[in-house]
């Protein structure tokens, strides 16, 4: 017999809906506060071993931090220098560029033309829209870079939650209850661990496919091969769909510049790289701290996408991975935890260990 203090199951539904709905409009309604805050908290997390190495040497806190924040300043300078040296030379092509691209857009609807019966609106309408696609694009490029340079607060939002990283574990100590005093403990321990090696691993993975992509860029004759490589390496930051999101560029600037052929061969490095990222790089530099399964972590990209657009796509996995943490050490929440892992699918998952055994080359 239910009590009178019982809350109905619908009732409770609708209190935690209308709470998420509430979230999300926060987030989206304070978002030029909350992504450069956002942002700083994984800076914080990143620099956090290096920082606690320089104070252990006996280095102020104060003046460990401000190193590591101009070398990131630093860092973060040479890229931009170098990203815009590197598309300096693209801009110095433009004309041949753009003559090129007309060219191949003229074969292109040749072709078409050939193969199907088609209007000529219809075809002035697709030209249109591949001649405009270069222009959306760059205006994709232009908003990211006006959202990164109007994060001018990011250093100091770093710096301080460096300087004052004791006051909020403090703080977070303070407001947990007895029984949860050591889980919380526990949670800001692997968080302080994992979420650094973590970023770190994504960073290494990055630094090996602006390599690999530029080499095989080259080898196969694309013209700005390194810019191509970068581009492509960036957005694999975004997990699953930044790779193809890279590419896709990489194809269609190759498909509109050079050769629709040798845009193909951009097809198939993306295979060779996405294999070696996906089988080699990414379990053995990323993989092994935090795991979260494929579905999850599509859904919450189209989600963050949705709330804060290109920056809420390079957010949504750090912070999903550190909610991972937290669920895993309550009790409550273990499952939720198991559901956005991916344990309990291994024996479905094709890895190295599974091909050896397809092809009976298992010890």
């Amino acid at each position: 017999m239910e009590s009178k203090t019982d809350v109905p199951l619908s009732a409770k539904v609708l209190i935690k809906l209308l709470l998420t709905i509430t979230v999300i409009f926060i987030l989206i309604v304070a978002k030029t506060l909350l992504v450069p805050l956002f942002f700083a908290i994984l800076f914080a997390y990143a620099l956090y071993p290096s920082a606690k190495k320089l104070e252990k040497v006996g280095i102020p806190r104060i003046i460990a931090n401000l190193i590591l924040i101009i070398g990131l300043i630093a860092v973060a300078a040479l890229s931009i220098y170098g990203t815009a040296q590197l598309t300096a030379t693209v801009t110095d092509d433009l004309p041949s560029i753009k003559e090129n691209v007309e060219q191949n857009i003229s074969i292109v609807v040749e072709t078409v033309r050939g193969w199907i019966s088609i209007s000529d609106e219809q075809i002035q309408s697709v030209t249109d829209g591949i001649q405009n696609t270069g222009q959306i694009i760059g205006n994709v490029f232009s908003s990211t870079t006006n959202t990164i340079l109007g994060i001018g607060l990011l250093p100091v939002y770093t710096f301080l939650l460096l300087f004052y990283r004791n006051k909020f574990r403090e703080f977070i100590k303070q407001v947990s209850s007895s029984e949860y005093k050591d889980i919380a403990d526990t949670i800001i321990k692997q968080a302080s661990d994992i979420v650094p090696r973590y970023l770190k691993g994504l960073f290494v993975v990055c630094l090996i496919l602006i390599l690999l992509n530029s080499i095989g860029f080259y080898i196969i004759g694309i013209e700005y091969a390194l810019l191509m490589g970068v581009i492509a390496a960036f957005f694999n930051l975004i997990p699953y769909l930044g790779t193809v999101i890279g590419y896709g560029i990489v194809f269609l600037f190759v498909f509109l510049t050079q050769s629709p052929s040798l845009s193909l061969a951009v097809v198939g490095q993306f295979f060779i790289v996405q294999f070696i990222e996906n089988y080699i790089l990414t379990p053995n530099i990323t993989g092994s701290y935090v795991q979260i399964n494929p579905l999850v972590t599509i859904l919450a990209l189209i989600g963050g996408g949705m709330i804060w657009g290109l920056s809420g796509m390079f957010l949504v996995i750090p912070f999903l991975a550190f909610l991972k943490i937290v669920f895993e050490n309550i009790p409550d929440l273990k499952p939720v935890a198991y559901l956005l892992g991916t344990r309990g699918t291994e024996k479905y998952s094709i890895n190295i260990h599974s091909l050896k055994q397809l092809f009976g080359w298992a010890d």
